[in-house]
């Protein structure tokens, strides 16, 4: 049977307690959240979601091996999941980015196009360098759609190239293939360089950390280096291209007040040479040291010789993929930013990041609370901010609000 086209929709329900206030308009709805059934539907077939009273909540894709069972898309019983829906919401995104370079002024030739949730498009992320497209695929659901998006894409946005990816993580958990290819068009054939803040950064379309790069930190980048006191001691954890480092380096030289010192830290060899690659590029490579080493062992190592700076820079990667593993993430967090504390100066600037959608906003700042008070310590939060705006966040899905970047002083 073509789901598509199926004139009967079949219907989930959901447990006793859950229905449309406890829901809402989440795109999610999880396996432990579904009362189970005896002939499940299909893998992307077009279900209805029903609360636990029976009453109707929101439309989606049903995937048996998923722990996201269902991702739902419409939210009116007029809509119809099929390709005209997808298609709509691309367009949407892209005209929402078209606006956002009309009226203001970018510091980079580069850009996420669609920001799956915060666009309604559950599952999809779509980011441009340079002319050059990477998809990132979440959501087997959204396989079937596949060919008409990139078919859209092309007419829309004409790039030099398409990429792919499915990483091996998402590809066992979504039941789907893992890839990492070009499907249209071909890769430069030197190394690709973007264009961000008056800086050169190399972008590795294919094998890449998530698309490539990571655009979302675009503005918090330069409002770390705003706030640089002049001939700062500075330390970067978790540096991966150098981004924040570079940025700072640049910053503090063009006004005049050249950083004491700049180390960036990261555990990966290859992000070390990504990120001194790109301080060659942009004549940078004496303003910085480098260190390959885990950010815990880095910290101590400082706290144990006294060591202090002026500014530290907190970058983890992702610490907590699933509900499950918060509490883990947030012992880790507060360890983390505790450590930091200790090595910041009176009157030293913290800059410290989550990108864990499942840590909540409010989570984050009590760990900063917890690990100040620890410290013994007065921490005043000077920015509270976010993803740059072209990733922007669906209130319904709190996860969407995923990039918490906290600049503050350390008193």
């Amino acid at each position: 049977m073509d789901y598509y086209n199926a004139s009967k929709i079949r219907a989930v329900r959901l447990k006793q307690g859950k229905n449309r206030d406890s829901i809402g308009r989440h795109p999610w709805i999880l396996d432990s959240s579904l009362v189970e059934s005896v002939s499940p539907p299909r893998s992307g077939e077009q279900v209805d979601v029903l609360g636990g009273d029976g009453k109707w909540i929101g439309r989606g894709l049903y995937n048996p091996q998923s722990r996201i069972r269902v991702r739902q898309y419409a939210w009116s019983q007029e809509d119809w999941i099929g390709p005209e829906l997808i298609q709509k919401r691309v367009l949407q995104a892209i005209g929402l980015r078209r606006r956002m370079l009309e009226q203001t002024a970018t510091a980079s030739d580069s850009l996420r196009w669609i920001n799956s949730e915060g666009d309604f498009l559950s599952g999809l992320i779509i980011d441009g360098f340079a002319g050059h497209l990477v998809v990132q695929l979440t959501a087997g659901v959204l396989e079937p759609y596949l060919e008409g998006i990139l078919t859209l894409l092309v007419s829309e946005l004409q790039p030099r190239s398409i990429s792919l990816s499915v990483d091996e993580k998402t590809a066992k958990s979504e039941g789907i293939e893992a890839q990492d290819r070009v499907v249209y068009g071909k890769l430069p054939e030197n190394s690709l360089f973007i264009q961000e803040n008056g800086l050169a950064w190399k972008v590795d379309l294919l094998g890449g950390q998530k698309t490539g790069y990571y655009l979302d930190q675009r503005e918090n980048r330069l409002a770390a280096a705003r706030w640089t006191p002049p001939r700062a001691k500075v330390l970067d954890v978790c540096t991966y291209a150098g981004g924040f480092a570079l940025t700072i380096a640049k910053a503090t030289a063009d006004r005049g007040q050249p950083c004491e010192s700049i180390l960036a830290v990261d555990s990966s060899a290859k992000a070390l040479e990504l990120a001194k690659c790109n301080a060659a590029e942009n004549g940078l490579e004496t303003s910085l040291n480098w260190e390959q080493s885990d950010f815990f062992e880095a910290l101590s190592a400082r706290v144990d010789c006294c060591e202090t700076f002026d500014q530290i820079v907190l970058d983890p990667p992702k610490l907590a993929g699933s509900r499950d593993k918060v509490p883990r993430a947030l012992a880790a967090y507060h360890r983390l930013n505790y450590l930091a504390i200790r090595c910041l100066r009176p009157e030293g600037i913290l800059v410290s990041c989550s990108c864990s959608g499942r840590v909540s906003r409010s989570e984050f700042m009590d760990v900063l609370l917890g690990a100040a008070r620890r410290a013994g310590r007065d921490l005043q939060i000077l920015e509270n901010r976010g993803a740059a705006a072209d990733h922007p966040v669906n209130i319904h899905c709190q996860e969407s609000d995923y990039l918490k970047c906290i600049i503050a002083r350390v008193l």
